[in-house]
C-alpha cells in the first residue's frame, strides 16, 4: 500500500453485498463499488477530477499526474475487462476503481498523493489504528467472497475463503459463511459467523496465535 498514512474517515456506510452487509463505525472508512451504482455521480468525488475520456477509458487525475484505466474487449458481461470508477476516501487520499472480468468482481486502490495503483477489492475497509484494510472480492462461480487483510505497506497478512469448508463425504462443502466484517476498537478484524446447516451464528476475531500466525478465533462447531 501507498506510505500514505490512512486516516479515519467520518464517512461509513452500510453495504449492501450479495452475501456480505459491511458495517461499521463512524471512525472506520470504507469505500465499496456495490453502493457507487451511478458512475457519474461518484466521479464528481475525485478532488482532482476523473471522467470518461472515451467510453472504454476511464482517466483519474493525482498529484503526480493522470491515470487511464482502459477496457478490454469484448466489451460485454461475461468477457474482457472493465473498469469503473467508485469513489474517493478523503481522509485514506484513495480512490477505488472497480475491476471486472470474467473470473473476478474486484477492485484497485490508487492513491491520490502517490500515484501508486495497487490491487484491493470491490469494497475496502479501512481500520481505526489507520495501519490495515480488509479488501473484499468475488470469484466467479464461488459461494462466498474471498477476504484479504493487507498491511499499510501493501503486503498481504491474511487472505483466504470468507468463512470455513471441510469434506463432506468426500466433496469440499461450505460449513459456515462469514459477513458484517467490522475492526473492533483494538484495531482487530471481526465478523459474523453463520453455519449453512443451522441457525448457529456468533463472531470471530482475526487474532494472532503464539507462533506469530494470523487466524479466527470464536467459531463454535456447527450441527
Amino acid at each position: 500500500m501507498s506510505s500514505t498514512v490512512i486516516s479515519r474517515a467520518l464517512v461509513c456506510a452500510t453495504l449492501a453485498l450479495a452475501s456480505t452487509a459491511v458495517l461499521c463505525r463512524e471512525s472506520q472508512s470504507t469505500l465499496s463499488c456495490e453502493t457507487a451504482k451511478v458512475e457519474r455521480t461518484a466521479l464528481g468525488q475525485a478532488p482532482k477530477g476523473a471522467r470518461r475520456v472515451e467510453k472504454h477509458v476511464l482517466e483519474v487525475i493525482t498529484a503526480k499526474g493522470a491515470k487511464r484505466f482502459v477496457d478490454k474487449p469484448p466489451y460485454e458481461e461475461m468477457g474482457g475487462l472493465r473498469w469503473r470508477y467508485c469513489g474517493y476516501a478523503p481522509q485514506a487520499k484513495a480512490h477505488l476503481i472497480e475491476r471486472m472480468d470474467e473470473d473476478f468482481y474486484s477492485g484497485d486502490l490508487l492513491f491520490d498523493d502517490t500515484g501508486r495503483l495497487m490491487h484491493a477489492g470491490h469494497t475496502v475497509l479501512f481500520s481505526p489504528d489507520e495501519k490495515e484494510f480488509l479488501a473484499i472480492e468475488q470469484e466467479d462461480g464461488v459461494d462466498g467472497e474471498n477476504w484479504t487483510v493487507y498491511d499499510a505497506a501493501g503486503k498481504a497478512k491474511w487472505k483466504g475463503y470468507a468463512g470455513t469448508t471441510a469434506k463432506v463425504d468426500g466433496i469440499d462443502s461450505v460449513i459456515s459463511t462469514f459477513d458484517h466484517p467490522q475492526w473492533n476498537n483494538q484495531s482487530k478484524l471481526t465478523a459474523r459467523f453463520v453455519c449453512t446447516s443451522s441457525k448457529t451464528h456468533g463472531v470471530v476475531t482475526l487474532s494472532r496465535s503464539p507462533s506469530g500466525n494470523l487466524s479466527w478465533r470464536g467459531h463454535v462447531k456447527c450441527s
